[in-house]
């Protein structure tokens, strides 16, 4: 499992654009206490991930298909599913301008 440096590492390479940023040899952040984090693209990616629990009339209708489905099938319903969540988060991700 990734750590909180390593999050917030990532988190901040998001902030940026994707640019990786030139540091201080001290490796300290200077901005304060989200470092260069934009505070707004912060609350967009929370509204984003905030997603991820929710379900939709197509899941749960995969979902409610699964036990009447052959065993060699049913591995297919929780790949379905999750490619709809992906779906879901990058449709998401483009909505609050976070490709941009």
């Amino acid at each position: 499992m990734a750590d909180m440096e390593d999050i917030s590492a990532i988190l901040g390479l998001l902030a940026s654009g994707g640019e990786e940023k030139q540091g201080n040899d001290s490796g300290e952040s200077t901005g304060g206490i989200f470092g260069d984090i934009d505070p707004e693209m912060l609350l967009r990616l929370v509204s984003v991930f905030s997603q991820l629990g929710e379900r939709d009339r197509n899941t749960d209708l995969l979902l409610a298909l699964k036990p009447h489905l052959r065993a060699e099938n049913r591995p297919k319903v929780d790949n379905a599913v999750q490619i709809m969540k992906l779906i879901t988060i990058m449709s998401a991700l483009n909505d609050n301008n976070l490709f941009n």
